[in-house]
């Protein structure tokens, strides 16, 4: 592959910090059609003397799966020495699953994206997460502030404070006894603070009911496992849809009209949901014959049905098996990379949190103790002292 075809191939877009690389219709069969194209892109990369997003283009793209080992290394040099983050376009199912393979093996994020838009959308909250470096400037999503909570002369919650930017996957951790669940219950409406406020969007709604929480865009699963035992998959997923149905009472009895239709919208929105999940081989199996792992899916299935701007997470994994903690985490980050939503989440498995967070809190007996990137936490001393019990 000459120099003139790959130049043609990409595009460098200055004021966004973009490089987009066009792979549409290219046949990858032997490794050294890969070191032709990653050659000339390092070139390029190298000359302009920064660092870059990466927007990828794999329509009709085909690579023999023997030199896929090959393929990903160079992508990964690539992006160590001059990335700053990757979005992906136009996988088809096959490239799409074994980009998601090597994602988990390697630690990175798949950010796979059905268009041009939702991938510029993507890239341009990486961008700003980099240059705001937690928020200077920019209106956060979310904002936690000075939440006090006690019951009786117990205190769970002192002065915490914290934002959530748009995108992001937001870990609170920290030792049993910290706070995390009276923080979640706090931000889900389930408890009032007695000091301090909750700012969604720009809207304060720290005394809002939970009904009314969840009516902005909040949806919660919980640590534990809150179904209907007798119900089967299917009926427990469609009661999360209970809060978008908004058809007349008479109308629904006699399953007539707008409430045939909006009956037939809600099953096939969660159809989706149980496609993305890989149960549909339990859709009709009542929860309570369920195994553990897939009742905590079928659970997040619940949530998902309520189309969430901020998905609250209550320690999704506890009790898991590792081949389950790995499907968990897997659609996780689908969740936050194909359906662009807000997450939170409360784990105790560190080596979850350190892989899929943006950005990490923790707590100890009720106060933040840090904050920062998974890295900045790890290293933290305060951290390792209060969590890990070193020093």
């Amino acid at each position: 592959m000459d120099k003139k075809t790959v130049n043609k191939r990409i595009k460098f877009y200055d004021d966004l910090e973009v490089m987009e690389v066009d792979f549409s219709d290219l046949t990858f069969t032997v490794n050294k059609h890969v070191d032709e194209f990653y050659d000339e892109v390092d070139r390029l990369l190298a000359s302009s003397d920064r660092q870059w997003y990466f927007l990828v283009n794999y329509t009709n793209c085909k690579i023999k799966p023997e030199i896929w080992n090959h393929f990903a290394a160079r992508g990964k040099q690539s992006n160590t020495s001059h990335g700053l983050g990757s979005v992906r376009i136009g996988t088809t199912a096959e490239i799409r699953e074994t980009i998601r393979e090597y994602s988990r093996k390697e630690n990175f994020r798949a950010n796979l994206y059905e268009s041009r838009d939702e991938a510029f959308s993507a890239l341009n909250t990486m961008r700003r997460r980099r240059k705001t470096s937690g928020s200077e400037g920019i209106e956060p999503y979310l904002s936690v502030k000075n939440i006090h909570l006690s019951f009786g002369g117990i205190r769970a919650i002192g002065g915490v404070g914290f934002e959530v930017h748009q995108g992001d996957i937001f870990s609170i951790i920290g030792p049993n006894g910290a706070g995390k669940t009276s923080m979640i219950n706090v931000i889900s409406g389930f408890y009032r603070p007695s000091e301090g406020q909750i700012i969604f969007n720009g809207i304060d709604r720290t005394h809002y009911h939970p009904a009314d929480v969840a009516k902005l865009g909040f949806a919660r699963t919980f640590q534990n496992i809150a179904l209907f035992k007798g119900m089967t998959t299917l009926d427990n997923i469609m009661t999360g849809r209970l809060i978008k149905m908004k058809s007349n009472f008479f109308l629904e009895a006699l399953y007539f009209g707008p409430a045939r239709r909006q009956e037939m919208e809600n099953r096939e929105y969660v159809e989706k949901i149980i496609d993305f999940l890989e149960i549909q081989s339990i859709r009709k199996t009542p929860v309570g014959r369920l195994p553990y792992g897939f009742q905590k899916r079928v659970e997040l299935a619940r949530a998902l049905a309520m189309e969430p701007k901020v998905l609250l997470l209550d320690e999704p994994m506890a009790g898991m098996n590792l081949e389950e903690k790995e499907d968990m985490a897997r659609f996780i980050l689908d969740v936050s990379e194909e359906w662009g939503t807000t997450i939170m989440l409360i784990e105790h498995d560190m080596g979850v949190v350190m892989d899929l967070s943006t950005m990490v809190v923790v707590m100890d007996h009720g106060e933040k103790i840090a904050e920062g990137t998974p890295d900045d936490v790890r290293k933290d001393p305060v951290v390792i002292r209060a969590y890990l019990g070193e020093g």
